[in-house]
């Protein structure tokens, strides 16, 4: 049981990215899900590992395209959180030490957001140069002091032209 107790502390300030109660509690429904579930196959993932009943399954979809939640406030709640409630982050010169990372992942649909055309990085030649691609870039966060586990802090697809988390504003999309 403290288990979940703690985990609600970390889940309860993200109520303000969500208009509306039922936006929040599904929104905590999912992450509960992300916390236990045993595969990655999607949506079914979550429901299977709650023993959530079928017609949970549509409502869990329509959470996902839902407007009622905020990504950029759930963003900076997240970031504030995990400063707050993470005592012993790495920090030199009194600034946190952020560690970036990116990946490049195929997408095969034309008007998709954030998809370009990018350069293939493979070796082999039959693969076109140039193929539809979409950057993921990830900054995660560091504690401890003889070993360096990280936790994630921040998470988005780059869009062109646009800076990875405005507001904290140091590390812009270059596609």
């Amino acid at each position: 049981m403290w288990l979940w107790q703690e985990w609600w502390r970390w889940c309860a300030p993200l109520r303000g990215a969500c208009a509306r109660q039922r936006t929040f509690l599904w929104m905590s429904v999912v992450l509960a899900g992300f916390c236990v579930r045993e595969d990655l196959w999607g949506v079914t993932s979550l429901v299977r590992a709650l023993g959530l009943q079928a017609v949970c399954y549509d409502r869990l979809l329509d959470f996902f395209h839902s407007p009622a939640l905020n990504v950029e406030t759930l963003t900076r709640l997240w970031a504030a959180l995990v400063v707050n409630l993470h005592p012993e982050l790495v920090r030199c010169n009194g600034r946190l030490v952020l560690v970036g990372d990116g990946i490049k992942i195929g997408k095969a649909g034309k008007k998709m957001p954030g998809v370009k055309r990018l350069h293939q990085s493979s070796e082999s030649n039959t693969k076109p140069e140039l193929v539809p691609k979409r950057r993921i870039l990830e900054l995660l966060v560091s504690w401890g002091k003889r070993t360096a586990p990280v936790f994630p802090f921040c998470v988005q697809v780059c869009r062109v032209g646009r800076r990875f988390w405005d507001g904290w504003a140091w590390l812009s999309c270059r596609v």
